[in-house]
């Protein structure tokens, strides 16, 4: 029987709390058990991790500095082996690196010593329980976790060790953004992780890429991968690798009269400029990024432009300051894009969103990214839609 939180109501969370200040340890643990919640503690890192992998816990509360090991590299031991394990970090010694690579991480909160046990108590509710089901580690091969982590839809970073190097792997909602490996990044990078054929990887503590590098789905990557397999050229180098792979150039990005981009009568689009290196490249561009978004405000009825990856990142917005219209468009491209790839489509088009108020969203597709549109309440989403797609 699940134990219910008295203070909030809550199922009962198991905590482990790690410091090597007795008095504060004992009170911390004694305090979450009253409560509600289920609570062990360590006074070292080494016992924390026996305990960890004898038993699952939802959140770890941590110090930093502890004799025989410190709370970070706890933080790192958790990024490897158990990432969904939330973590409290109650220290006096947090300092502003401390907080600058972890702070946003939203599986991590932090604490100044010295606490109130209230508070303390407070955010380890708020972090909450882990959700989902986790087992025993298994054997899988690299390209198979590929397609598992595509389905989830999850955030991930994985760090593949092989014989020759090691490499990393970006994932965002489910799809490969970033790859390195050796003096590669990018989709050779990955082509030539998974032509080694032997190794090692584990998930390490998610943290954003460093760059954008590979623009298409994790399924249109695994397809290629696939074709180059049985081609025997998985680990071929391109003609002009130099140690980075460029970013994928997205067709019809700009140049609005290609197929499934948008145009319509009599409109005179500009093409690219000679020098652009992708979506992410021509998008940092301010003047060419109201650029693209302004022809979309050509046609009548469109009142606020979004463009979206596959992932449900938002390259480019003018939804009118509007934030829950670019949250709602992000989700939905990763919905469609999920769903169209499902049944061998690339792209989807049509009307997405209609609110109460009549408020409307159609996503218009354009290659790798796809545009999503506010549609003024009242007008036609099917009719704007077709006059962009140029349609009769």
């Amino acid at each position: 029987m699940v134990q219910e939180s008295r203070s909030s109501g809550l199922s009962a969370i198991r905590v482990l709390v790690v410091d090597d200040e007795v008095n504060l340890r004992f009170a911390v643990e004694r305090g979450l058990r009253r409560a509600g919640h289920q609570a062990d503690s360590a006074s070292t890192v080494r016992q924390a991790i026996e305990r960890l992998r004898s038993q699952p816990y939802d959140t770890v509360v941590t110090d930093l500095r502890m004799p025989g090991g410190d709370g970070l590299e706890l933080i790192q031991w958790l990024g490897s082996y158990s990432p969904s394990t939330k973590i409290l970090v109650v220290s006096a010694y947090i300092t502003d690196d401390f907080r600058a690579q972890y702070e946003n991480q939203g599986a991590i909160g932090m604490l100044e010593k010295p606490v109130e046990i209230a508070k303390l108590i407070a955010l380890v509710e708020e972090l909450g329980p882990r959700r989902g089901f986790y087992g025993n580690s298994i054997e899988v091969e690299l390209f198979d976790y590929v397609q598992m982590v595509a389905l989830s839809g999850r955030d991930k970073l994985v760090k593949v060790t092989t014989p020759i190097s090691e490499g990393m792997i970006w994932f965002e909602h489910g799809d490969i953004v970033h790859a390195e490996y050796g003096k590669y990044s990018g989709e050779i990078a990955f082509y030539q992780l998974l032509a080694v054929g032997r190794g090692t990887f584990t998930e390490v503590f998610c943290s954003p890429p460093p760059q954008r590098t590979i623009m298409g789905s994790a399924t249109g990557l695994l397809m290629e991968a696939a074709r180059r397999m049985d081609e025997g050229i998985l680990d071929a180098e391109p003609a002009d690798a130099e140690g980075e792979e460029p970013i994928e150039e997205v067709s019809g990005l700009l140049e609005l009269d290609a197929p499934a981009a948008p145009r319509g009568p009599g409109s005179s689009v500009p093409p690219p400029p000679p020098d652009a290196g992708g979506a992410t490249g021509l998008l940092d561009d301010p003047e060419t990024r109201e650029l693209m978004l302004g022809q979309f405000f050509e046609f009548e009825g469109v009142d606020g432009v979004a463009i979206i990856s596959s992932t449900g990142k938002v390259l480019a917005e003018k939804m009118g300051g509007n934030s829950s219209l670019v949250t709602l468009a992000g989700f939905y491209m990763r919905g469609a894009a999920r769903i169209a790839r499902s049944i061998g489509y690339n792209v989807f088009d049509g009307v997405i969103a209609r609110s109460e108020s009549g408020q409307q969203l159609v996503m218009v597709g354009m290659g790798a990214t796809s545009a999503v549109l506010s549609i003024e309440p009242g007008a036609d989403p099917e009719r704007v839609r077709d006059e962009i797609m140029g349609l009769d």
